[in-house]
């Protein structure tokens, strides 16, 4: 069996009234009001707008490097076809590093423990490379970021050092992770904290 309703009418509201020809007429004129104006696009040019998205993001620098280094944060999305890589994630005992695929530790001769600080070269490679990038793109970060990227290697050093079983070890790789640290911020401060 099909049971058919017969078509509702709309209601009214409890307190409302019926409408008189001129109440009809303001409410018709108010459905059919324009648009409210795309404020973005109001009255700046293309260049005014696009100069906003090729400015360093406002803000630390120093955060904004440190997010870059452990991942928190991705990396810009032509970061890739600007500088020829794509970096990747790596997870250390203290935590999640960012690494330049083609870094190293770049020991003059190649003294010392390379091989064994190469994931903290590898990452601060990987943020002087986003210094770089930075500084092609017309948009050059603070000397916080340098600062931060340094900083980081510094305590990537230290970390692997204290890790290690035998005081020898810690003995022999603090050592030699203060050498690569100072070395790396000397030069930072040469170069005025800029891209390198």
């Amino acid at each position: 069996m099909i049971v058919r309703n017969s078509p509702v009418s709309p209601r009214r509201p409890v307190n409302s009234t019926a409408e008189t020809p001129a109440k009809a007429s303001a409410n018709a004129l108010a459905q059919t009001r324009a648009p409210q104006q795309d404020t973005f696009t109001g009255s700046t040019t293309a260049l005014q707008r696009t100069a906003k998205v090729g400015a360093a993001p406002a803000g630390n620098h120093g955060t904004l490097m440190r997010e870059y280094l452990t991942g928190a944060r991705p990396p810009p999305a032509d970061f890739e076809k600007v500088m020829g890589y794509k970096p990747y994630a790596i997870q250390t005992k203290h935590g999640q590093r960012m690494q330049d695929p083609h870094g190293d530790a770049s020991a003059p001769g190649k003294i010392g423990p390379d091989k064994e600080f190469d994931p903290a070269a590898k990452t601060h490679d990987y943020g002087y490379d986003l210094l770089r990038y930075y500084a092609k793109t017309g948009a050059p970060l603070g000397p916080d970021a340098r600062k931060a990227a340094d900083a980081l290697f510094r305590k990537d050093l230290f970390d692997y050092a204290n890790d290690q079983k035998s005081l020898g070890s810690r003995i022999k790789f603090r050592a030699w992770a203060q050498i690569y640290a100072t070395a790396v911020e000397l030069n930072s401060r040469v170069q005025g904290h800029g891209p390198p």
